[in-house]
């Protein structure tokens, strides 16, 4: 008889033990996708809907938004079985058929803030109708849009929340960002290998079935949108077309870490072996051209080739300044136009930047003059800032080639991927490398009388220390070439110069600086359609939450104190992506090794949680001298460090403050009654910290680290409310 009572209890113990197991397994499932999706969703809207990639941020918050409210609602009836499929199927097929739908190029309000092809050129009548059309149409689609981003996470965030009630709040909160972490490594590896949107769904769909597994009309969802993004007619769909002639010319599309890229091929003119030229998009947007400027092509002066006619002035431009460098420099080589140009004017010696891996492919694979094969040339894949910090070399010539970049570098930041380029801290950098009779050649398709002109002009004189030369080639449209010498450099007549002219904006352009980076930004405000989503978005959220659950059930002490170390936390998160790329460049791998390595800081204060006590004290006064210190010890400090202490102290430097707010986190996420609310509001309150980090526009990186300690002063005034702060533990 007891044998039978000990085996009966041997089997409820195993059983008790394979739940828990299942438990854990699916909320790091859960967890795998919420941040994997976040990631696709950011990625896929910002490249198929362009207003997306400048205002990066919204889709940020708009799904933190969706989880957190996921968690505190959990009701899986509403979210999973009959809302999930719906939204999913709107979300991806939005994005995937908006150059059908007229969304790529969604005409933006305002003219504070450059996106390429979003400002509309209307004439007559036309122009006074979207005067007063354009702004509500804007603020329809967009927050519309951000309603479908809500609803598709929602239901992650109920998958998450319903997972997280069954465990300890600290076992599973570490599980939670075990999962996190796994997702942001899916995703960085198949960024990596270039993978398109289907296998990106495909990856994440298969992740998803342990929680559709019985529901047939989910998985038939998940099926078909796979199949639709795989088709290559909707693959390669465009907001617009190249023709030569009255024909489209032959596309390719190749996902890079950054971009989609659309490579055009030019038809080569009769008696001529191979295409003359290649054009290519990113994102839908024009950004650069592969030519065949060799002295045998341009010899034949083919009546089809004017793209390289065109070209070759503007490619030797350079040239004309420093004839016959030895040593030449280019940043933003792209696919090779620039390296190509050295090559045939006498370089001996080129060191050839670019920030994306496939553009270089590209120029090795397809560029008629094959310059990234020469002995002569060495290709660097990273950030331009990156790389200013480590040569050793010095350059007869520099040229900054067109680098602009049609994307921000991280969904965590409202930076651009090229603003640390064009500061003035960047440019003395660059005066730096230059030998004593070198020269910098800067050209940007800006236009002859444009803010981002005046801004270029400005930062260059104050870098150099003289008035640069500039010229207006016009080429590509807009063309402007700025140039600036350590000794007396030769003047061109083909162009008109146009520094007297740019002289007189000097009083009323701003700087861009380390500090202030914006170039795409006219001045020190945030933009009113910024401005104007989020106060719909708010509105919107506040209605939607109280809806769901009453405000005053989630306004204790304990909830506030949560709410206000998420709004922290996200400051902080981006503060660091933010200046970590001013020492290890823009690049994706460095944006996603810190947002990986913040989420071991994070695994690794809670495990400390978990077996000690500690003193959520000490934390706070280490969290708070450090953010001071950052406050007075810019991250530029540790350009003089060499090259290996540098990083390993910036990256400590970094983490830290990371860790001991994990460990007040932690701390408090221990006593939670009710883990799925705890990490839901301090989702919330990520979203107030993705919404405040927009005054970094205002008043630059600095205010990061300000409302970074203001938030974490209130977190601590909340806890005073409860009598916990000085508590040991």
């Amino acid at each position: 008889m007891s044998s039978s009572v000990n085996l009966q209890a041997a089997q409820l113990v195993e059983q008790s033990h394979d739940t828990r197991r299942q438990d854990v397994l699916m909320l790091f499932l859960a967890s795998f996708l919420g941040l994997y999706f976040e990631l696709v969703v950011i990625r896929y809207l910002s490249t198929e809907i362009r207003v997306f990639a400048y205002l990066k941020n919204l889709a940020l918050v708009a799904s933190f938004f969706g989880i957190g409210l996921g968690m505190l609602v959990i009701d899986p009836r509403k979210t999973q079985k009959k809302l999930f499929q719906l939204f999913t199927s709107i979300l991806f097929l939005l994005s995937a058929f908006a150059p059908t739908l007229g969304l790529t190029h969604l005409p933006v309000p305002g003219r504070q803030y450059e996106m390429f092809g979003h400002q509309p050129v209307f004439h007559g009548s036309w122009g006074v109708i979207w005067l007063f059309l354009g702004p509500w149409i804007f603020f329809a689609i967009v927050p519309a849009i951000l309603y479908v981003v809500v609803m598709f996470f929602l239901t992650l965030g109920g998958l998450v929340g319903g997972r997280l009630t069954l465990l300890p709040p600290l076992q599973g909160y570490g599980w939670n960002l075990a999962g996190s972490l796994a997702g942001i490594l899916a995703f960085t590896a198949l960024s990596f290998s270039s993978a398109p949107p289907a296998v990106w769904l495909l990856v994440g769909f298969g992740a998803a079935i342990p929680f559709f597994f019985h529901e047939r009309l989910a998985l038939a969802t998940f099926g078909i949108l796979i199949c639709v993004l795989a088709v290559p007619s909707v693959r390669n769909l465009r907001s617009h077309n190249y023709d030569l002639g009255g024909v489209s010319l032959k596309q390719s599309t190749i996902w890079s870490p950054y971009y989609r890229i659309t490579l055009f091929e030019v038809p080569p003119p009769e008696g001529w072996p191979r295409p003359p030229a290649y054009l290519i998009d990113v994102n839908h947007d024009y950004h650069q051209k592969i030519l065949d400027l060799s002295a045998d092509f341009m010899a034949h002066n083919f009546p089809s080739a004017e793209l390289n006619r065109e070209g070759l002035p503007a490619y030797s431009l350079p040239y004309r300044f420093a004839p016959h460098p030895a040593r030449v420099l280019v940043v933003g080589a792209g696919t090779g136009n620039d390296v190509a140009a050295a090559l045939r004017n006498g370089a001996t010696h080129v060191d050839a930047v670019e920030i994306d891996p496939t553009l270089v492919k590209l120029g090795r694979k397809y560029h008629p003059e094959h310059p990234y094969d020469s002995p002569y040339v060495t290709v660097h894949v990273n950030d331009a800032r990156a790389f200013f910090k480590r040569t050793q070399e010095k350059y007869d010539l520099i040229v900054f080639g067109f680098l602009d970049s049609h994307t921000m570098f991280s969904s965590l930041s409202v930076l651009r991927l090229d603003d640390y380029v064009y500061t003035t801290e960047s440019f003395q950098e660059a005066k730096n490398l230059l030998a004593p009779t070198g020269i910098a050649v800067l050209a940007f398709d800006s236009g002859r009388t444009a803010y981002i002109t005046d801004r270029l002009f400005l930062n260059l004189k104050h870098a150099f220390g003289k008035t640069p030369v500039a010229y207006y080639t016009g080429y590509d449209g807009a063309g402007v070439v700025f140039v600036e010498a350590n000794s007396n450099e030769q003047h061109v007549s083909e162009y008109p110069e146009i520094s007297k002219e740019l002289e007189p904006h000097e009083a009323t352009a701003t700087m861009s600086t380390d500090h202030w980076p914006f170039l795409y930004l006219e001045s020190k405000t945030i933009p009113i359609p910024i401005i104007g989503v989020f106060v719909l978005f708010l509105t919107f959220s506040l209605g939607m939450l109280r809806r769901q659950v009453p405000i005053s059930h989630l306004a204790g002490p304990q909830n506030i104190h949560l709410f206000f170390l998420g709004a922290g936390f996200l400051l902080l998160e981006t503060k660091a992506v933010t200046e970590l790329s001013l020492l290890f460049g823009s690049t994706w791998i460095v944006n996603a090794a810190v947002i990986a390595g913040f989420l071991v800081m994070g695994l690794l204060a809670n495990t400390v949680i978990m077996f000690r006590e500690g003193s959520r004290r000490f934390a706070y006064v280490a969290l708070f001298a450090l953010l001071a210190i950052d406050l007075f010890l810019p991250y530029s400090f540790f350009n003089t460090l060499p090259s290996a202490t540098r990083t390993i102290v910036a990256t400590i430097f970094a983490a830290l403050p990371v860790f001991f707010s994990g460990l007040i986190f932690s701390r408090a996420f221990r006593d939670v009654s009710r883990p799925a609310e705890g990490l839901g509001i301090n989702l919330m309150g990520a979203v107030i910290g993705g919404i405040l980090e927009n005054t970094v526009m205002v008043g630059g990186t600095l205010t990061l680290g300000l409302l970074a300690i203001f938030l974490y002063s209130a977190s601590a005034i909340a806890l005073r409310s409860r009598g916990d702060v000085v508590t040991c533990i």
